[in-house]
């Protein structure tokens, strides 16, 4: 069984590209590929596309080693890694979306990110936009007695991203679930292009406002491995912090709000104090409530004083005090567990993909 290594060099072999090799494939390697993510020999780690060209970042699952296959599409057609692997799918319609490029054999090809309200084909392409595509969305039916649909969003009371939920149900069990995503598609990709590093990191920090700390890291480490650039220990131990109370704020908003979903208000109320406690430690420690551009390629742009370490000790104390009894009174709240005990459990045969679920989507070939 070929190795990534020996994959990498059936192709081009990428000159100084890190800290994992990069190499340009033919057709068939890259459908070879996709096979073995099929066989869940390796995992697909990412899958994104330039004007004129397909990258696929992937794993093997035994040796756990990393490479990225690149794929030439002067024709604007690769063959498509979602026919055989499920997950790739909505990356490929994003890719078609944005930069023109068709899988072949793609079995759901509607639009993914592009709603019809752009105004412009392919912003990021240079494929000359052909036939408008409006037409109704059509969401992937279920078959059934008994059965209907509840639709939520996109429209949403909160702060967060809007989304389409299509919710199609029996009794109490959902039968189907299917998202439709990208209403605020932001454009990063193309305001990435050409920016400088600084830059870079500001827009990398600005795709999620709550993850702001999250995408920054991530950001940051692969612009260093990509110039070999060594942070200081210093450095490392303040970007674990931060990304520890991004980490800790959201999810004490994210119990609360669970809770909040299954009608229990007073256990979101208690949780969004703890959540503001720890807002208000990271503004004081780093000066921001949300930690933006603390993170920054080579190091952080904030260190922690001595006045900063005595905030973080003390709210991490006060939670540590309080959130033992919201555990308990979360414990002993029987209609609340009754909403969420045994909710929306998803089992890892369910998960799996199957030849039916690729089969309806064929049906909705565009």
């Amino acid at each position: 069984m070929p190795s990534l290594i020996d994959l990498m060099l059936e192709g081009r072999k990428v000159p100084q590209h890190s800290p994992w090799p990069r190499a340009m494939v033919d057709a068939s390697v890259w459908k070879f590929a996709a096979g073995e993510l099929a066989q869940g020999r390796w995992s697909l780690l990412d899958l994104w596309a330039e004007p004129a060209s397909v990258h696929m970042a992937i794993m093997d699952r035994q040796t756990a080693e990393i490479a990225t296959v690149s794929l030439d599409c002067p024709d604007y057609n690769y063959p498509s890694v979602g026919l055989h692997h499920p997950p790739a799918l909505r990356l490929e319609r994003a890719i078609n979306d944005l930069f023109g490029l068709t899988a072949e054999g793609l079995p759901d090809a509607r639009p993914w990110l592009d709603h019809d309200c752009w105004g412009v084909g392919f912003p990021l392409g240079n494929r000359v936009y052909g036939l408008s595509k409006t037409s109704p969305y059509r969401f992937l039916p279920a078959e059934g007695d008994g059965l209907h649909q509840i639709a939520v969003g996109p429209v949403h009371a909160g702060i967060i991203e809007p989304g389409h939920f299509r919710f199609t149900a029996s009794g109490e069990t959902v039968v189907r679930l299917e998202q439709r995503l990208g209403y605020t598609h932001k454009g990063i990709e193309g305001l990435m292009m050409g920016a400088d590093l600084e830059r870079a990191a500001e827009l990398a920090g600005r795709v999620s406002g709550d993850s702001t700390a999250a995408y920054a890291y991530a950001f940051s480490k692969a612009t260093e491995a990509a110039l070999q650039l060594a942070v200081p220990d210093r450095a490392v131990w303040l970007r674990a912090l931060v990304a520890e109370l991004e980490r800790l704020a959201n999810h004490l908003g994210d119990i609360g709000a669970i809770c909040n979903d299954a009608s229990f208000t007073l256990m979101h109320a208690h949780c969004s104090v703890l959540r503001e406690s720890v807002l208000r430690a990271s503004h004081r420690a780093f000066g921001h409530r949300l930690l933006r551009d603390v993170i920054v390629p080579g190091g952080v742009s904030h260190d922690l004083d001595g006045e900063g370490t005595k905030i973080i000790r003390a709210m991490l104390r006060n939670i540590r005090l309080r959130f033992p009894a919201l555990v308990e009174l979360y414990d002993n709240t029987a209609s609340l567990q009754d909403r969420t005990v045994d909710t929306g459990v998803l089992t890892p045969a369910l998960a799996l993909p199957t030849r039916h679920m690729t089969a309806c989507a064929s049906r909705y070939r565009s």
